[in-house]
């Protein structure tokens, strides 16, 4: 009786967190602006791979697998005929400051969760930038390794750019396929979570919370990807919308899972300060 007490009053105080008008919008803001975010971050790897000699097909193919028909035909004529330009550079930039406006919504409901005064704009903008392109590297590697590494080891084996290259880029992959990919991905969580406050808390508050969001994360991307491998014909409703569509229920998913984790470590926080007192 006293563990189902004791389980009943943490799920209280959980929905009385995520009750809250800042958490409620919460999960919509960052599903939007994680797809803001993932296109300039995609072109940005597309990129760097181009320069180092990985055939185009490549690239295409594992854009199309995880993104869908629509994104690939965004990015890979930006790929294929892209100068490093200061025009470039300016449109990465503006990309990804709209993008944080996401991670700020992070960093504002920490603070708030926290009883924490919020920083300068600049300051919280700057660490905005630096945890989207954190968290959108985090969604990249879960579709890279965990979801789509058997496909990805078939297109490195098929396309064969080096003998050697492709022994090690298949080895490096199933190396960092789970449980080390849900670690990496604990990692980076629990910096994003520690990062957000605007004031140094005991990462040790945030285990909770991270262990939550790696756990969703990775299930919620194996169904995903499940999905996109699997349902040939969703896009009867939606036609060429389709895999948007998906990808921003996928992201939605997470944006919520993000939020339920934020309630996690503002409930841990709260108990422990209670017991200090």
């Amino acid at each position: 009786m006293k563990l189902k007490k004791k389980v009943q009053n943490i799920i209280k105080r959980l929905w009385r967190i995520i009750s809250k008008p800042e958490m409620l919008v919460l999960p919509g803001q960052l599903a939007f602006f994680f797809l803001l975010a993932i296109v300039p971050t995609i072109t940005l790897i597309a990129y760097g791979a181009s320069l180092f000699h990985v055939s185009f097909d490549f690239i295409t193919n594992f854009v199309t697998k995880a993104f869908g028909n629509e994104i690939t035909e965004l990015i890979i004529p930006i790929v294929k005929d892209i100068n490093i330009t200061p025009a470039f550079l300016i449109t990465i930039a503006i990309s990804f400051y709209t993008a944080s406006t996401g991670a700020s919504s992070i960093i504002i409901t920490s603070n708030e969760l926290y009883n924490i005064q919020n920083s300068s704009f600049i300051k919280r903008k700057i660490k905005a930038i630096f945890m989207t392109f954190i968290l959108v590297l985090l969604l990249v590697f879960l579709l890279l390794i965990p979801a789509f590494g058997d496909k990805i080891i078939e297109l490195v084996s098929f396309v064969n750019i080096n003998e050697t290259v492709t022994k090690i880029l298949i080895t490096l992959i199933n190396i960092t396929k789970s449980p080390i990919s849900w670690v990496i991905t604990f990692i980076l969580i629990k910096v994003i979570y520690a990062l957000a406050p605007d004031k140094i808390i005991d990462s040790s508050y945030t285990n909770k919370g991270a262990i939550f969001t790696t756990i969703g994360f990775v299930i919620t991307t194996e169904l995903y990807s499940f999905f996109v491998n699997n349902f040939a014909h969703y896009d009867i409703l939606y036609g060429g919308l389709a895999h948007f569509v998906v990808l921003m229920i996928w992201l939605y998913l997470l944006a919520n899972i993000v939020t339920v984790s934020l309630a996690i470590n503002s409930e841990e926080i709260e108990r422990y300060q209670k017991k200090e007192q």
